[in-house]
């Protein structure tokens, strides 16, 4: 699960809750649990039962499910946003995508292009339920998305408080989601892809060149960013501790950063090293990764997570296809997220920048 919006008083639930009001397409779906590759499974938790499963005493839970997946209602009665906007009411929301539609083409049967996708955006059926959901409700509304792939959700992204994106979770995906949105466990999941804001920000799919394609060389800024992801605990990086700032071919360099857990709850950062070459006589990546460390930590606790840095790291391809070391130089990166500014917007931490100079 990885969370890419959560509000400060939303997540995790309180316990002041009096309801919770679980709605949408994918709440009771098991399709959307396993995907197309892990098999069947006896036991299986879908998101409803997640939630249920956590309810504490004097909380109710209702449940409707609102809209259809990529279609609109036979019925218009609305049955459900009233129910969302009650007094003391927490909604938590269950749409996105499925196997049905995306994947495996035997397996897409309600998709129109064999489990291909031709548009990255929620269904509108889902837009439509999300707005009435949202509109004149001040409770808070908790989306939960599944998807095996990036989807646009910029036209309800400002409508709801927290987002969950938690792919094709597993068989016990639904306790697992349980788990994080009534804080029984701190989120820690980052993103493996880049969510771009549209198709249009993405080069022909014919173009087999990698301009424009994932963070190594997408120019235009994303929806959200590889490498992403927010927790309950708020993390901070302090300025690296460097044995020397140059290095000749065939030497390592040590890098410390001081990572500190500023929150009131126990969790992991996942710590990540990027790098630049600012330099290079060809085309580079703007940025790569090159390491990352999980740290737990205590609340108020600090600790030092080190990287060595070595020539493989700060190699290039050359025209050849061979990789090589040229002098110039380097910014290390040292963050929770990929570099750039739309993961500070997003709320992730300031990273940690250091020039590094190859002789």
């Amino acid at each position: 699960c990885v969370v890419l919006l959560k509000n400060n008083g939303v997540l995790p639930m309180s316990d002041a809750t009096e309801k919770v009001y679980v709605t949408g397409p994918n709440a009771a779906n098991l399709d959307v649990m396993l995907g197309n590759y892990f098999g069947v499974s006896s036991e299986m938790s879908t998101l409803l039962e997640g939630v249920a499963a956590k309810r504490q005493a004097g909380t109710f839970i209702e449940y409707r499910k609102g809209a259809e997946l990529d279609r609109e209602n036979i019925n218009p009665a609305d049955w459900t946003t009233g129910g969302a906007k009650e007094p003391g009411t927490v909604t938590v929301a269950c749409y996105g995508i499925s196997p049905l539609l995306e994947g495996e083409e035997g397996e897409a049967i309600l998709s129109p292009t064999a489990g291909d996708r031709f548009d990255i955006g929620l269904p509108e059926s889902q837009v439509k339920m999300i707005r009435k959901l949202s509109d004149g409700n001040e409770n808070p509304i908790i989306l939960v998305l599944n998807g095996g792939s990036p989807i646009d959700i910029s036209e309800v992204a400002d409508l709801v408080d927290a987002i969950l994106f938690v792919w094709y979770p597993g068989e016990e995906g639904g306790n697992a989601v349980g788990d994080i949105i009534f804080g029984d466990v701190n989120p820690s999941g980052r993103l493996p892809i880049t969510f771009p804001k549209s198709l249009d920000d993405l080069p022909p799919y014919d173009d087999y060149s990698m301009a424009g394609r994932t963070y190594r060389y997408m120019t235009k800024d994303p929806m959200y960013p590889f490498g992403f992801g927010l927790s309950y605990s708020p993390f901070s990086y302090e300025t690296a501790d460097v044995d020397i700032l140059s290095i000749n071919a065939g030497e390592e360099i040590n890098i410390e950063v001081t990572v500190s857990n500023k929150g009131e709850m126990a969790g992991e950062e996942v710590v990540q090293l990027y790098v630049t070459d600012l330099e290079a006589s060809v085309d580079v990546p703007i940025s790569a990764l090159k390491g990352f460390q999980r740290v737990f930590l205590e609340p108020g606790e600090s600790k030092q997570v080190s990287f060595r840095i070595n020539e493989k790291m700060l190699q290039m391809v050359n025209e050849e296809g061979k990789f090589i070391l040229e002098p110039g130089e380097f910014r290390i990166t040292i963050g929770g997220s990929s570099p750039g500014s739309r993961s500070l917007e997003l709320g992730a931490a300031d990273p940690v920048e250091i020039m590094l100079a190859v002789n």
